[in-house]
């Protein structure tokens, strides 16, 4: 039970933070009024961590946020935020800060360039009809963008959500493999993992893999419903 609630924690600030930071984006360069150029640069830019092997960004990450000797620590020292270092990954809140933190700025950048794909479908012509009518930036992002980028959410939410409920490489890197600090990095494939390769408990973990499938089948059943039963009602309305 432990390991799913840590999944589910670290899972859950990395996404309202990753498609955060991925709407915003979208709506600075959807705006007609801003002009911005050079899309193409920020994408590669903001999709770059994406390109990064797990095991170099754990020993990158690892070297960072090292309590005694890491970049991270100094910079906070030195502008005076802190008065004394703080052992990011030896503290439950701030171990699964860390990897929730770590995973939004690698998978954002893949975020960003979906949904900018949804935008670059949306017609001109609704931003156009909005700008003469008077809309400011806001109403034009909740009344065009959003409801027209709907099944660009939905399948990043579905995504993220199964790659989010598997969740492994970054935990056992970072930390000694169990889920250290007092296990709140131990997520489900990490727990499963130790159940089977370490105490030799094969049925078990069997079990829980079994269980995993049917949490994530759940959960993206009930996604699409959601989102699709909004849809249905909105159409009512209509």
């Amino acid at each position: 039970m432990e390991a799913f609630f840590n999944t589910w924690k670290i899972w859950g600030v990395n996404f309202i933070l990753q498609i955060g930071l991925a709407l915003i984006l979208a709506l600075i360069f959807s705006d007609m009024r801003m002009k911005l150029r050079g899309l193409a640069f920020f994408r590669s830019i903001f999709y770059l961590p994406n390109l990064i092997t797990i095991s170099s960004v754990a020993l990158l990450f690892g070297i960072l946020l090292d309590w005694q000797h890491g970049s991270l620590n100094m910079i906070l020292l030195k502008i005076g935020l802190i008065s004394e270092p703080i052992n990011w990954l030896n503290e439950p809140a701030t171990a699964q800060l860390s990897v929730s933190l770590i995973l939004t700025w690698m998978w954002f950048g893949h975020s960003f360039i979906v949904v900018m794909a949804g935008v670059s479908g949306i017609s001109k012509d609704y931003y156009e009809a909005a700008l003469i009518d008077g809309a400011n930036r806001w109403q034009t992002f909740t009344k065009i963008t959003l409801p027209l980028l709907k099944p660009i959410l939905l399948y990043i939410m579905i995504t993220s959500l199964i790659g989010g409920l598997q969740l492994f490489d970054l935990p056992m890197l970072l930390t000694d493999g169990i889920g250290s600090p007092d296990g709140s990095l131990n997520t489900m494939v990490l727990y499963l993992y130790n159940q089977a390769f370490k105490y030799n408990n094969y049925g078990y973990a069997s079990a829980v893999a079994y269980g995993l499938f049917v949490i994530t089948l759940i959960f993206s059943a009930m996604v699409f419903k959601g989102m699709y039963r909004n849809e249905r009602k909105q159409t009512r309305q209509v």
